[in-house]
């Protein structure tokens, strides 16, 4: 059985046309069972209690009606045939809708002589079309991130360049003041070296008058 809340397709043209044809078939069918041949099958029934027999031949024809009717119903719900005749409605009409609109002295090509590869590339363009549309969607979207991430990386790019050249500028200024350091103290000593030889030396001729002297 099938989802009592699920919403029935509104029937086309064969769809209604299908359920006229059973509907008249399912009445032609229950005629045949007539109430007179009904009453054979029942004789001591029908003699004494006709009223009885009637009302329970009339219960069961319509139950019959009935049950014959909802399981008509369900096998259209669950094999979708409303569906697959409306479709079949929508292929048709299109079918007419072009060739109405056919050049004059123009031969239409029936379907069933086209070879296999034009049946298949007609049946797969659709899907074909919208598949290619996502992958470009997905593409442009790709290269829009990957134009960023470049961008970035550029941004940064430039700004290690600019740290290591300053990097660069304060070990070379770091080298010029060591250098001066350097040199600097390179003069201190030589100028206290200088101050202890005149230092010598005037101890030198301080003993040499010393020892004058005491002569």
């Amino acid at each position: 059985m099938t989802d009592p809340t699920e919403t029935d397709e509104e029937s086309g043209p064969r769809a209604l046309a299908l359920r006229r044809i059973y509907s008249e078939a399912l009445t032609h069918t229950l005629k045949t069972l007539s109430y007179a041949r009904f009453a054979q099958c029942f004789p001591t029934p029908a003699r004494y209690c006709p009223e009885s027999l009637r009302g329970l031949w009339d219960q069961m024809v319509k139950k019959l009606e009935g049950a014959a009717q909802s399981e008509f119903e369900d096998i259209l719900r669950e094999r979708a045939v409303v569906h697959a005749l409306n479709e079949l409605d929508q292929l048709v009409a299109e079918a007419q809708r072009r060739k109405a609109e056919a050049p004059p002295g123009e031969i239409p090509v029936a379907p069933h002589t086209l070879p296999p590869t034009s049946l298949l590339a007609a049946h797969l363009a659709p899907h074909l079309t919208q598949t290619r549309s996502q992958l470009n969607a997905r593409l442009q979207t790709v290269q829009s991130q990957n134009a960023q991430l470049a961008a970035q990386i550029q941004e940064q790019r430039t700004e290690v360049d600019g740290l290591v050249g300053g990097l660069e500028a304060f070990v070379r200024d770091l080298e010029g003041a060591v250098g001066e350091v350097g040199r600097a103290v390179g003069a201190g000593d030589a100028h206290a070296e200088g101050e202890m030889d005149m230092r010598e030396e005037v101890r030198g001729l301080d003993r040499e008058l010393g020892s004058g002297g005491g002569v």
